[in-house]
């Protein structure tokens, strides 16, 4: 089900989640498997290949495509994540979200030809970047949360054909550089960066954009041509569900065609919406 010329793709770990959202209107998803490592940490994976190819089956049955996560591959599982991804692709899985180029380049000289996404964790950042990447086939690119739409500009227009990716970033975006920061992220009930501290009697947090700038920004990469908004997996699955919701209504606001004062507006009533429902989960789960 597209919306408003922007697909809503979000990961999953189950058969029991793939039928929740794609129930509630999921385009694409994506998964992992906990042989091959994806980078979130406590992050709910398939056990096998088999169960992977049969969620791709199932979610053809429903119209929907399904990505597999492959973005931290070690040197010692090079051959090994080479097999799985084979298997996968000969079994009908749509593409592969990778961040090693040394996997990307082990892949292209096996002839594995498949859609490949590059992940956000390659922190791909500008013009010349995306044209390196273009020669190993790259379908989509996962935009670095750090690039703004005037940032990313030229590489959405990109000569290539590649498709961006965008997340709802004032839900879902690292401060620091996700997979490079070694900062406690999922210690006691909120992570380190959105913790509020006191020192002189003064309150601090660590510097982030605000809900309606990142909502600003959906709108030019919207209106740049970013053609997927991506969900990530929470280690606590109520929370990506509320992500997702919220998601689908913003989508659908996305598609009136507003000015963007007007669309950040409304999108920030949505948010409203949605903020103690996400205080709820955080103080209690």
């Amino acid at each position: 089900m597209a919306h408003a010329n922007i697909k809503i793709q979000v990961g999953i770990g189950s058969m029991e989640e793939l039928e929740y959202y794609l129930d509630q209107g999921a385009d694409e998803l994506y998964c992992g498997i906990y042989s091959v490592p994806n980078h979130v940490e406590g992050a709910r994976n398939f056990g096998a290949t088999a169960d992977v190819l049969a969620a791709g089956k199932a979610a053809h049955a429903r119209g929907a495509r399904l990505f597999f996560a492959a973005n931290e591959v070690h040197k010692r599982l090079l051959r090994s994540t080479l097999g799985v991804i084979t298997e996968l692709v000969r079994g009908g899985i749509d593409g592969v979200i990778i961040k090693d180029l040394a996997l990307l380049d082990v892949l292209r000289r096996n002839k594995v030809r498949t859609d490949y996404i590059l992940s956000t964790l390659s922190y791909c950042m500008n013009y010349e970047s995306l044209a390196f990447y273009a020669g190993y086939g790259i379908k989509r690119l996962a935009l670095p949360e750090q690039l703004g739409p005037a940032e990313a500009a030229e590489m959405l227009r990109n000569p290539y054909g590649i498709k961006a990716e965008v997340f709802l970033k004032h839900r879902e975006c690292c401060i620091n550089y996700n997979g490079l920061c070694f900062l406690d992220c999922h210690g006691g009930r909120t992570t380190f960066c959105k913790r509020r501290f006191l020192a002189g009697g003064k309150e601090y947090r660590m510097a982030g954009g605000s809900a309606a700038g990142h909502l600003a920004d959906l709108y030019e990469y919207h209106r740049l041509g970013a053609g997927v908004l991506k969900i990530g997996r929470s280690p606590v699955k109520e929370t990506s569900r509320l992500i997702f919701r919220e998601s689908r209504q913003v989508v659908e606001l996305l598609g009136l065609g507003l000015p963007k004062e007007e669309f950040v507006e409304r999108a920030l009533r949505i948010k409203r919406q949605f903020d103690g429902l996400h205080r709820y989960l955080e103080e209690n789960i």
